[in-house]
């Protein structure tokens, strides 16, 4: 079976009639990802099919076998028995269940070669798929990234662009003086508490001073 072959033609089909109706790959991508996705859906139901399918032609070989066993049995009893024309026709069931449980078993092997191709078709099938998630991935990337750069040189020939980054501008001026204003004030502040204690040390200096005079002047 060329399943894959077919889903794959299938898909490169969808796939050009998109490019000729669309000029945006994502999309493009995206439909085809989608596309893909049913496909191996497919792919697995068949697969899962054809393993049930072998599975019950396993239980009719099986059966077969076990009747054709089962009048073998029947036949010889019935030949001990002296009944030769009921173990002649015992014998013949025998043969049919011995023949169709030789077909079914024939089944089996084509059912084996049918479930490898499928197998690797569908393994194919979910490595191309992975392969188109990681472009799609990477277009959207790109795509995006056009998109916003397309947009921004729309902005700048607008002038809006440019009125943006002249209002920054001013707002970080603002944010500037206010900080600078603030700073002095801090600096002000600091600059007054200092001379109020440089003041009282002072003070304090010369009122030692004048007590240290009264002191000489008393003990004259």
């Amino acid at each position: 079976m060329e399943l894959f072959d077919r889903v794959w033609r299938v898909v490169q089909s969808n796939v050009n009639s998109w490019v000729s109706a669309t000029e945006d790959p994502v999309l493009t991508l995206e439909n085809t990802v989608d596309e893909m996705q049913q496909e191996l859906v497919k792919m697995r139901q068949a697969v899962a099919h054809a393993i049930a399918t072998q599975k019950r032609t396993e239980r009719q070989v099986m059966q077969n076998r076990v009747a054709a066993e089962d009048w073998y049995r029947r036949a010889h009893i019935a030949l001990k028995g002296g009944e030769e024309a009921i173990a002649r026709d015992a014998l013949n069931r025998r043969k049919t269940y011995r023949d169709n449980a030789t077909l079914l078993h024939s089944h089996i092997e084509q059912q084996n070669a049918i479930i490898v191709k499928l197998k690797q078709d569908l393994r194919l099938l979910e490595g191309k798929l992975a392969h188109v998630k990681i472009q799609k991935d990477m277009y959207l990337a790109r795509a995006t990234s056009a998109e916003a750069t397309r947009r921004l040189h729309e902005l700048l020939e607008k002038g809006v662009g440019k009125s943006t980054l002249n209002l920054i501008d001013r707002v970080e001026e603002k944010v500037q003086t206010l900080e600078a204003r603030a700073e002095l004030a801090s600096q002000l502040r600091n600059d007054s508490l200092e001379g109020k204690f440089a003041n009282l040390e002072t003070s304090a200096i010369i009122e030692a001073e004048l007590a240290q005079l009264r002191r000489q002047i008393n003990n004259q």
